[in-house]
Protein backbone atom coordinates (compact mmCIF):
# COMPACT_ATOMS: atom_id res chain seq x y z
CA UNK A 1 0.00 0.00 0.00
CA UNK A 2 1.47 3.58 -0.91
CA UNK A 3 2.16 5.65 1.99
CA UNK A 4 0.11 8.30 0.47
CA UNK A 5 -3.28 6.00 -0.08
CA UNK A 6 -3.45 6.27 3.87
CA UNK A 7 -3.75 10.16 3.79
CA UNK A 8 -3.41 9.85 7.66
CA UNK A 9 -6.30 8.29 8.49
CA UNK A 10 -4.05 5.36 9.53
CA UNK A 11 -2.85 7.94 12.49
CA UNK A 12 -5.94 6.91 14.72
CA UNK A 13 -7.88 3.31 15.06
CA UNK A 14 -11.16 5.10 15.32
CA UNK A 15 -11.16 6.87 11.76
CA UNK A 16 -12.96 5.34 8.52
CA UNK A 17 -10.70 6.34 5.52
CA UNK A 18 -13.22 7.34 2.62
CA UNK A 19 -12.68 3.95 1.49
CA UNK A 20 -14.13 2.57 4.71
CA UNK A 21 -11.52 0.68 6.05
CA UNK A 22 -9.53 1.28 9.01
CA UNK A 23 -5.74 0.94 8.61
CA UNK A 24 -5.06 0.35 12.57
CA UNK A 25 -6.91 -2.69 12.41
CA UNK A 26 -5.26 -3.79 9.13
CA UNK A 27 -1.73 -3.25 10.36
CA UNK A 28 -2.69 -5.99 13.35
CA UNK A 29 -3.45 -8.30 10.62
CA UNK A 30 -0.29 -8.10 8.72
CA UNK A 31 1.29 -8.24 12.43
CA UNK A 32 0.30 -11.97 12.67
CA UNK A 33 2.50 -12.99 10.08
CA UNK A 34 5.26 -11.15 11.58
CA UNK A 35 6.48 -14.35 13.26
CA UNK A 36 6.88 -16.48 9.73
CA UNK A 37 4.88 -19.35 11.56
CA UNK A 38 1.61 -21.11 11.23
CA UNK A 39 -1.05 -22.67 13.33
CA UNK A 40 -3.41 -25.41 12.23
CA UNK A 41 -6.38 -26.52 14.47
CA UNK A 42 -8.56 -29.48 13.42
CA UNK A 43 -11.97 -30.71 15.12
CA UNK A 44 -12.61 -33.95 15.10
CA UNK A 45 -15.45 -36.64 15.70
CA UNK A 46 -14.50 -37.11 19.38
CA UNK A 47 -11.35 -34.43 19.88
CA UNK A 48 -10.00 -31.44 18.93
CA UNK A 49 -6.27 -30.98 18.11
CA UNK A 50 -3.86 -28.00 17.75
CA UNK A 51 -0.67 -27.99 16.73
CA UNK A 52 1.72 -24.71 15.91
CA UNK A 53 5.02 -24.34 14.35
CA UNK A 54 8.12 -24.01 16.20
CA UNK A 55 11.57 -22.09 15.35
CA UNK A 56 14.59 -23.16 16.68
CA UNK A 57 15.97 -21.33 19.58
CA UNK A 58 18.72 -19.14 20.68
CA UNK A 59 21.31 -21.52 22.73
CA UNK A 60 20.97 -19.10 25.52
CA UNK A 61 17.64 -19.82 26.09
CA UNK A 62 15.23 -21.85 28.07
CA UNK A 63 13.05 -24.10 25.97
CA UNK A 64 10.44 -24.74 28.20
CA UNK A 65 9.86 -20.80 28.95
CA UNK A 66 8.79 -20.83 24.85
CA UNK A 67 5.77 -21.72 24.02
CA UNK A 68 2.13 -20.56 22.46
CA UNK A 69 0.58 -23.07 23.98
CA UNK A 70 -1.50 -21.97 26.58
CA UNK A 71 -3.84 -23.31 29.34
CA UNK A 72 -7.18 -20.91 30.15
CA UNK A 73 -9.00 -23.44 32.80
CA UNK A 74 -8.83 -27.18 32.87
CA UNK A 75 -10.73 -27.74 29.86
CA UNK A 76 -9.89 -24.86 27.53
CA UNK A 77 -6.26 -24.25 26.13
CA UNK A 78 -5.36 -22.18 23.31
CA UNK A 79 -2.60 -21.24 20.89
CA UNK A 80 -1.80 -17.83 20.04
CA UNK A 81 -0.04 -16.33 16.69
CA UNK A 82 1.18 -12.99 16.16
CA UNK A 83 3.10 -10.81 18.65
CA UNK A 84 3.67 -12.43 21.82
CA UNK A 85 2.95 -9.85 24.31
CA UNK A 86 0.11 -9.35 23.06
CA UNK A 87 -0.86 -12.54 23.25
CA UNK A 88 0.09 -13.05 26.61
CA UNK A 89 -1.68 -10.31 27.78
CA UNK A 90 -4.92 -11.82 25.92
CA UNK A 91 -4.09 -15.43 26.97
CA UNK A 92 -4.19 -13.28 30.99
CA UNK A 93 -7.20 -11.93 30.27
CA UNK A 94 -8.70 -14.75 29.17
CA UNK A 95 -7.68 -16.49 32.36
CA UNK A 96 -9.44 -13.62 34.70
CA UNK A 97 -12.47 -13.69 32.39
CA UNK A 98 -12.91 -17.99 32.87
CA UNK A 99 -11.94 -17.46 36.24
CA UNK A 100 -14.18 -14.34 37.42
CA UNK A 101 -17.46 -16.80 35.59
CA UNK A 102 -16.37 -19.97 37.90
CA UNK A 103 -16.83 -18.09 40.70
CA UNK A 104 -19.67 -15.59 39.56
CA UNK A 105 -21.70 -18.99 38.41
CA UNK A 106 -20.33 -22.08 39.86
CA UNK A 107 -19.34 -23.91 36.68
CA UNK A 108 -16.66 -23.66 34.04
CA UNK A 109 -17.29 -20.89 31.48
CA UNK A 110 -17.94 -22.48 28.04
CA UNK A 111 -15.93 -22.25 25.45
CA UNK A 112 -18.57 -20.76 22.98
CA UNK A 113 -19.03 -18.13 25.63
CA UNK A 114 -15.23 -17.10 26.38
CA UNK A 115 -14.46 -16.58 23.45
CA UNK A 116 -17.57 -14.36 22.30
CA UNK A 117 -16.18 -12.47 25.47
CA UNK A 118 -12.64 -12.23 24.50
CA UNK A 119 -14.12 -10.84 21.01
CA UNK A 120 -16.47 -8.49 22.44
CA UNK A 121 -13.08 -7.08 23.95
CA UNK A 122 -11.00 -7.23 21.21
CA UNK A 123 -13.87 -5.37 19.17
CA UNK A 124 -13.27 -2.38 21.95
CA UNK A 125 -9.66 -2.11 21.63
CA UNK A 126 -10.82 -0.72 17.74
CA UNK A 127 -13.33 1.97 18.84
CA UNK A 128 -11.25 3.46 21.26
CA UNK A 129 -8.59 6.22 20.27
CA UNK A 130 -6.66 5.40 23.56
CA UNK A 131 -6.00 1.27 22.60
CA UNK A 132 -4.61 -0.49 20.04
CA UNK A 133 -5.61 -3.76 18.26
CA UNK A 134 -4.02 -6.67 20.09
CA UNK A 135 -1.70 -8.10 17.25
CA UNK A 136 -2.31 -11.46 17.91
CA UNK A 137 -5.09 -14.35 17.08
CA UNK A 138 -6.22 -16.54 19.98
CA UNK A 139 -7.27 -20.07 18.56
CA UNK A 140 -8.97 -22.24 21.25
CA UNK A 141 -10.07 -26.01 21.72
CA UNK A 142 -12.41 -27.44 24.41
CA UNK A 143 -14.21 -30.37 24.77
CA UNK A 144 -17.46 -29.50 25.53
CA UNK A 145 -20.49 -31.31 26.97
CA UNK A 146 -23.08 -29.78 25.19
CA UNK A 147 -21.04 -29.21 21.94
CA UNK A 148 -18.72 -31.83 22.33
CA UNK A 149 -14.97 -30.98 20.78
CA UNK A 150 -14.95 -27.36 19.90
CA UNK A 151 -12.55 -25.03 17.47
CA UNK A 152 -12.92 -21.27 17.81
CA UNK A 153 -10.91 -18.35 16.61
CA UNK A 154 -10.84 -14.73 17.58
CA UNK A 155 -8.81 -12.05 15.30
CA UNK A 156 -7.32 -8.53 16.31
CA UNK A 157 -10.89 -6.65 14.97
CA UNK A 158 -12.71 -8.41 17.29
CA UNK A 159 -14.60 -11.69 15.00
CA UNK A 160 -15.89 -14.62 16.47
CA UNK A 161 -16.71 -17.68 15.29
CA UNK A 162 -16.13 -21.99 15.39
CA UNK A 163 -14.33 -23.83 13.21
CA UNK A 164 -14.92 -27.52 11.91
CA UNK A 165 -10.76 -26.76 10.78
CA UNK A 166 -8.72 -23.24 10.63
CA UNK A 167 -5.60 -22.05 10.04
CA UNK A 168 -3.55 -18.69 11.38
CA UNK A 169 -0.41 -17.69 10.14
CA UNK A 170 2.09 -17.12 7.35
CA UNK A 171 1.00 -19.89 5.86
CA UNK A 172 -3.07 -19.29 6.60
CA UNK A 173 -4.30 -19.58 2.79
CA UNK A 174 -2.13 -22.84 2.10
CA UNK A 175 -3.22 -24.61 5.32
CA UNK A 176 -6.77 -23.47 4.66
CA UNK A 177 -6.55 -24.68 0.82
CA UNK A 178 -5.06 -28.45 2.05
CA UNK A 179 -7.74 -28.74 5.03
CA UNK A 180 -10.46 -27.66 2.06
CA UNK A 181 -9.03 -30.68 0.16
CA UNK A 182 -8.43 -33.39 2.95
CA UNK A 183 -10.72 -32.66 5.81
CA UNK A 184 -13.70 -34.94 6.28
CA UNK A 185 -16.06 -35.44 8.80
CA UNK A 186 -16.45 -37.51 11.54
CA UNK A 187 -12.61 -38.21 11.63
CA UNK A 188 -11.37 -40.49 14.84
CA UNK A 189 -8.96 -39.30 17.43
CA UNK A 190 -5.78 -40.48 15.64
CA UNK A 191 -6.63 -39.51 11.87
CA UNK A 192 -7.41 -35.96 12.93
CA UNK A 193 -3.80 -35.73 14.54
CA UNK A 194 -2.45 -36.95 11.65
CA UNK A 195 -4.16 -34.71 9.45
CA UNK A 196 -2.97 -32.00 11.61
CA UNK A 197 0.75 -32.81 11.20
CA UNK A 198 0.47 -34.02 7.06
CA UNK A 199 -0.99 -30.00 6.55
CA UNK A 200 1.80 -28.66 9.18
CA UNK A 201 4.40 -30.52 7.34
CA UNK A 202 2.96 -29.91 3.84
CA UNK A 203 2.78 -26.34 3.50
CA UNK A 204 6.19 -25.89 5.41
CA UNK A 205 7.32 -27.99 2.75
CA UNK A 206 9.68 -29.79 4.80
CA UNK A 207 9.89 -33.17 7.07
CA UNK A 208 8.74 -32.44 10.61
CA UNK A 209 10.69 -33.43 13.65
CA UNK A 210 9.46 -33.40 17.37
CA UNK A 211 11.45 -30.30 17.59
CA UNK A 212 9.35 -28.36 15.32
CA UNK A 213 6.27 -28.43 16.48
CA UNK A 214 4.21 -27.92 19.22
CA UNK A 215 0.66 -30.10 19.45
CA UNK A 216 -2.18 -30.16 22.28
CA UNK A 217 -5.22 -31.64 22.13
CA UNK A 218 -8.74 -32.78 23.97
CA UNK A 219 -10.58 -35.66 23.98
CA UNK A 220 -13.81 -37.08 24.92
CA UNK A 221 -11.90 -39.46 27.18
CA UNK A 222 -9.33 -37.22 28.41
CA UNK A 223 -10.82 -33.82 29.01
CA UNK A 224 -8.71 -31.57 30.06
CA UNK A 225 -6.34 -29.61 27.75
CA UNK A 226 -3.25 -31.52 27.14
CA UNK A 227 -0.07 -30.20 25.45
CA UNK A 228 2.18 -33.50 24.20
CA UNK A 229 5.32 -33.79 25.65
CA UNK A 230 8.45 -34.65 23.36
CA UNK A 231 8.21 -38.19 23.60
CA UNK A 232 4.31 -38.02 22.81
CA UNK A 233 5.24 -36.68 19.66
CA UNK A 234 8.03 -38.54 18.63
CA UNK A 235 5.46 -41.27 18.75
CA UNK A 236 2.48 -39.11 16.69
CA UNK A 237 5.57 -38.56 14.03
CA UNK A 238 6.55 -42.27 14.19
CA UNK A 239 2.69 -43.84 13.57
CA UNK A 240 2.87 -41.56 10.28
CA UNK A 241 1.45 -43.70 7.45
CA UNK A 242 4.33 -45.58 5.84
CA UNK A 243 6.44 -44.32 7.98
CA UNK A 244 6.94 -41.03 6.59
CA UNK A 245 6.58 -38.22 8.00
CA UNK A 246 5.67 -36.02 4.91
CA UNK A 247 2.91 -35.87 2.47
Amino acid sequence: MARGSAAGFDRHVTVFSPEGRLFQVEYAFRALALDNLTLVAIRGATCAVLIVQQKPLDGLIVPETVTRLFSINKQIGCGMIGRMADARAQVQKAVYEAGSFQFRYGYSMPIDVLCGRMGDISQVYTQNAEMRPLGCSMVTIAYDDELGPCVYKTDPAGYCCGYRATAVGTQMLDALAYLDRKYKKNLNDEMTRQLAINCLATVLGNQLQSDDFEMAMVTKTHRPFHILSRQEREEQLDKMIGGSRNV
